[in-house]
């Protein structure tokens, strides 16, 4: 099968829930625009996050039981709490240096918590990060690597990682800028999935940097090119350089590993 016909699999079916997700409460709303333009309220946007995650994944392993990465590629397999865990602290050991050296030069302070903020990123942290490595890098990483080579699919998979995240409102300075961390970000994530050979650790990672972000939500780091354009980390020089040191780590870690045989799905 080409990797037209297979990325078609996944394509086809995710851009017509995505329509729907937006689409038919917009409706309902009398705006059909007004999720995608944030004039929706907020209760309607929490619902469509939740319906274009339950798309995500639902698209994605009808996709990999079709035409999915051959045995090999790395995949969910048996969970593993250990990885999972592993990279959770991880992520926020990362993200905790991060904050560290921005406080030490005066770009940031730790942000005031609640109970309803910290439950409500508990209970989306993980959700959101397991559809997304189950889509980019179980997938999509997975037949581009085995199409086009490593390094194109390396380049392909992560530029669509970082193009689908700048659909939000933003300078185009702002948006190069958050697009370079969020491209190194998913760089960082393919590295770990090849070198563990589980997509679990990387599901741990990014459900670390989600974690943060809502619990210290962009916006309240003093902007600048060190420290993150518009306040975000992922858009300053600061973030890309912790990502490239953890990008290079990650290389010193050995050969990648298969991931263990289950059958086509990889699950």
């Amino acid at each position: 099968m080409s990797l037209l016909r297979r990325l078609a699999a996944l394509l086809g079916p995710l851009a017509a829930g995505w329509v729907a997700c937006w689409l038919i409460p917009g409706l309902l709303l009398g705006r059909p625009g007004a999720l995608l333009d944030g004039t929706a309220p907020q209760i309607w946007k929490a619902a469509y996050v939740a319906l274009l995650y339950l798309v995500i994944l639902a698209s994605t392993l009808r996709a990999w039981r079709r035409c999915g990465p051959r045995p090999g590629s790395p995949a969910l397999g048996r969970p593993s709490l250990e990885a999972l865990f592993l990279g959770l602290g991880a992520g926020l050991l990362g993200v905790g240096m991060h904050r560290a050296i921005l406080a030490w030069g005066g770009w940031w302070s730790p942000p005031l918590l609640s109970w309803e903020t910290g439950l409500l990123a508990l209970g989306v942290a993980l959700p959101l990060a397991f559809g997304e490595e189950i889509l980019f890098r179980g997938f999509l990483f997975g037949v581009l690597r085995e199409e086009l080579g490593r390094p194109r699919a390396y380049l392909v998979a992560n530029a669509l990682f970082a193009a689908v995240h700048l659909l939000r409102p933003g300078e185009p300075l702002f948006k190069l800028a958050y697009g370079l961390g969020l491209f190194l970000a998913g760089a960082v994530l393919c590295r770990l999935a090849e070198r563990s050979g589980s997509l679990w650790a990387g599901i741990g990672v990014h459900a670390a940097w989600i974690l943060m972000g809502i619990l210290d939500p962009p916006g309240r780091i003093h902007p600048g090119w060190l420290s993150g354009l518009g306040g975000d980390p992922a858009a300053g020089g600061l973030g890309w350089a912790l990502l490239a040191c953890l990008w290079a780590g990650l290389g010193v870690l050995g050969k990648p590993k298969s991931a263990p045989s289950a059958g086509r799905p990889g699950f």
